[in-house]
């Protein structure tokens, strides 16, 4: 599959993933996570899924560590390190009045380039066929069911750039797709709901 610089658009600046993020390293739990009522949220990847981050059954767990690992943010970009699939996400918000960090399950970049959205960057590693490929090509096998996606592939994709208008605009297109996903599916939960009453008073 053809993936190089030629093929981007001509108003499309091309740079290196490397090049317009910085990475900061997880925190590395060496056994289970132990719950407490007390210290930092570990966003896992039981809390994550395509449709993104599922903040309901965060653990919140205390840290044993000389210097703490580096929080999320708004705008963060997560991708996962290993796993059955690729997964990438970008972390739109926060719980409130606390310090959320990451397993090392997750690759965590931050852009530290004012010519990228992440949300456009998390937007582009999840949906570009071309991009995927080259990370999945890339991935070694340490199981039937597992992948490791290696970093050095990651920070070396070229990352095509348009003008921040229009990655703007893709970002709210997703954003309103997703919407209407949520939306959808509100009806359809509604509707089962209802069948699901009428039949269970067929029984009565």
């Amino acid at each position: 599959m053809g993936y190089t610089e030629e093929k981007f658009m001509a108003n499309t600046q091309v740079l290196k993933f490397k090049d317009i993020t910085q990475r900061f390293i997880p925190y590395s739990f060496r056994s289970r996570i132990e719950e407490s009522q007390s210290g930092v949220k570990v966003l896992q990847m039981k809390d994550v899924s395509v449709d993104g981050i599922n903040w309901n059954h965060i653990v919140t767990t205390e840290l044993n560590a000389k210097k703490a690992p580096e929080c999320l943010a708004r705008g963060d970009v997560l991708i996962l390190s290993r796993g059955l699939n690729q997964l990438t996400v970008a972390v739109d918000t926060l719980p409130e009045n606390s310090d959320v960090i990451c397993s090392s399950m997750f690759y965590h970049y931050r852009v530290c380039s004012p010519k990228v959205n992440p949300f456009y960057l998390a937007f582009l590693l999840k949906h570009n066929q071309g991009i995927r490929h080259i990370i999945e090509k890339s991935a070694a096998s340490g199981s039937l069911t597992t992948k490791s996606f290696p970093r050095e592939t990651i920070e070396n994709l070229l990352i095509p750039i348009p003008p921040m208008a229009e990655q703007n605009t893709i970002v709210a297109l997703q954003a309103n797709m997703q919407q209407q996903k949520r939306c959808y599916q509100a009806l359809i939960d509604s509707n089962q709901a209802m069948l699901t009453g009428i039949a269970n008073k067929l029984t009565k």
